[in-house]
């Protein structure tokens, strides 16, 4: 199957491009052309801004492609989500894969994420969010002002055609551009012990390996149901911020000296009032998604950031 890949040259873009060539899929590659890949197989590139590559008669269209994933580089916004399923619409794609987030759905306001403003003491959805849960129907608190995959999904929503939407959570790997995991393995380098724990280091935010994802798309790309299908894509199991802290330890033989502090009294990765536990019934019973083992995964990203640190170009979106 020949799929077109848009942006797709940082984190999450060259995961996916390693399976899809793994499964014997043709990929082209379509971006800015400032960012190459350089320890990849050869595969076709299209250079080009997103408006030039999306364009009526531009090289997404001429490349006539089965299926266009798109990661959504430099944000998510309706006006992106409709190009795209223009583009898809002239050019006879048979699916759409957007890569959104769990921050589509509206709990994740009441816990907190953003800049805390929608925060709620009570929050009205029971847990793990389905794929049903209630969605945002405006932008995050504190979003930024080019970034909104609620908008992004109800755009492709009403394009009417195959389209499948993924959600992941907190994502984790090798060259992880935004790991949770950095400042703790950061003071272990520094040999600090104190760990402060804001309320007992309890909070959780559902994470996903970045193998997981890169499976999740070529399955959908392979088998997602028609029409417009929405999928949480998340570890089956996953830590509080303690938890996290305590197996990053013992993979150095560390001793914390933790130190229970008010929530609002150390900045931390994990900060949301209420725990955020995501479903993966979809992901494992339809598109049949079982792997990789999250602690081999968290192992692996974890010897990466020792090595190197996180990126010094580090941002949170494909080129």
């Amino acid at each position: 199957m020949h799929f077109v890949l848009i942006g797709g040259t940082r984190f999450v873009g060259p995961a996916v491009l390693r399976r899809a060539m793994e499964q014997q899929h043709r990929v082209t590659v379509a971006h800015s052309g400032r960012h190459e890949i350089p320890d990849l197989p050869e595969v076709e590139h299209l250079h080009g801004t997103r408006a030039e590559l999306l364009a009526p008669g531009g090289a997404i269209e001429r490349a006539r492609p089965d299926v266009l994933v798109d990661t959504f580089a430099g944000g998510a916004t309706a006006e992106k989500a409709t190009a795209l399923a223009d583009c898809a619409r002239r050019a006879g794609v048979r699916k759409v894969v957007a890569v959104s987030s769990i921050d589509v759905y509206r709990y994740l306001v009441q816990a907190g994420i953003g800049d805390g403003s929608g925060q709620s003491l009570l929050p009205d959805t029971p847990l793990p969010l389905t794929e049903d849960a209630p969605t945002r129907t405006s932008p995050y608190p504190g979003a930024p002002l080019n970034h909104d995959n609620a908008a992004m999904e109800m755009a492709l929503r009403d394009s009417a055609g195959d389209v499948t939407v993924l959600r992941p959570g907190a994502i984790y790997g090798p060259n992880d551009p935004r790991s949770r995991a950095w400042p703790l393995i950061r003071k272990i380098r520094s040999g600090v012990r104190r760990l402060e724990l804001p309320d007992r280091g309890v909070q959780v935010f559902h994470q996903v390996a970045l193998d997981r994802v890169a499976r999740s798309v070529i399955a959908a790309v392979e088998r997602a149901p028609r029409g417009f299908w929405a999928c949480n894509v998340v570890d089956p199991y996953t830590w509080t911020y303690a938890g996290l802290a305590a197996a990053i330890g013992r993979m150095f033989d560390w001793e914390w000296e933790p130190a229970v502090v008010p929530f609002a009294a150390v900045d931390h990765p994990y900060k949301v009032s209420s725990p955020v536990l995501i479903s993966d019934c979809r992901l494992r019973e339809v598109l049949g998604v079982n792997e990789p083992d999250p602690l081999q995964a968290l192992e692996e990203a974890v010897r990466w950031l020792w090595e190197h640190g996180p990126p010094a170009d580090a941002t949170f979106a494909d080129d």
